[in-house]
């Protein structure tokens, strides 16, 4: 049975009651240090550059071939003939699906030169495709240049600050009624493989619905604009195969602030 999808007002009211009761950042302390920290753990975790490296589970490849057609199905709609942008794309585990899901171009970024190096050499035929070794936080991309934005595991190695600073800069590369899409890991750790030093930042999912509804942008054509969400969900697989409801999808949709009268 997939998990129930959960629209756009009930999931904002719920969130706005959320966040008055208890509006808290969980485990999310910035630091200077903090890029430095992430790089040293990644570098550490893609010497190997495999689903088994990157997912950090033993049942990787199971989880990786069911849950690629589902996360695809929730922006199918949105794929085709649009430029798309992938952050934290590692070794290429949806590159692929997005192109051929349609996608008119596709910028694959991530940090990790490795990464980069499989996902150019799995997916580098594959036309319109370009891969950029790149940290997110200090990416540069011109505004209003992109139609959907997509990310999985990629926020949770950010802090706080950095993930609210992401929310802005998305709000700037989208065009009007432009997507945002991304998926992480919430309370806790899912991968049962061992590891050492964890920095990631297992959130509350309150934390990031309301850093992206804090996200506004100012655009050019004098217009404020803001995410509008669409849907947030649990991620079936991990519900059936390890009876985690904590991988969490969200999905926004860039629209122009209202004012009120």
């Amino acid at each position: 049975m997939s998990s129930p999808i959960v629209e756009a007002s009930t999931f904002n009211e719920e969130v706005s009651k959320e966040v008055n009761l208890k509006a808290k950042d969980v485990s999310a302390v910035d630091s200077d240090d903090e890029r430095d920290v992430q790089k040293a753990y990644w570098a550490e975790h893609s010497k190997s550059p495999t689903v088994e490296a990157m997912m950090l589970d033993s049942k990787a490849s199971e989880i990786d071939r069911l849950e690629r057609p589902e996360m695809m199905s929730l922006i199918s709609d949105v794929i085709s003939g649009h430029d798309m942008l992938e952050l934290g794309a590692g070794i290429g585990r949806f590159t692929g699906e997005l192109v051929n899901g349609g996608a008119k171009s596709l910028i694959a970024v991530d940090f990790m030169q490795t990464s980069i190096d499989e996902n150019k050499r799995v997916h580098g035929h594959l036309p319109n495709v370009s891969f950029l070794c790149a940290d997110v936080t200090t990416l540069q991309l011109p505004a209003a240049s992109i139609d959907v934005i997509f990310s999985n595991w990629l926020l949770m190695y950010l802090s706080d600050k950095e993930v609210g600073r992401l929310a802005k800069r998305s709000l700037t590369w989208l065009r009007p009624g432009g997507t945002l899409f991304f998926r992480e890991s919430c309370f806790q750790q899912s991968g049962d493989r061992a590891r050492g030093a964890n920095p990631t930042h297992y959130r509350d999912p309150v934390v990031y619905s309301r850093l992206f509804q804090e996200a506004v942008e100012t655009a050019a054509d004098g217009l404020t604009y803001r995410f509008e969400l669409k849907f947030s969900k649990s991620v079936d697989t991990y519900v059936q195969v390890k009876n985690n409801q904590n991988q969490i999808c969200w999905r926004w949709v860039k629209v122009p602030v209202i004012a009120e009268n």
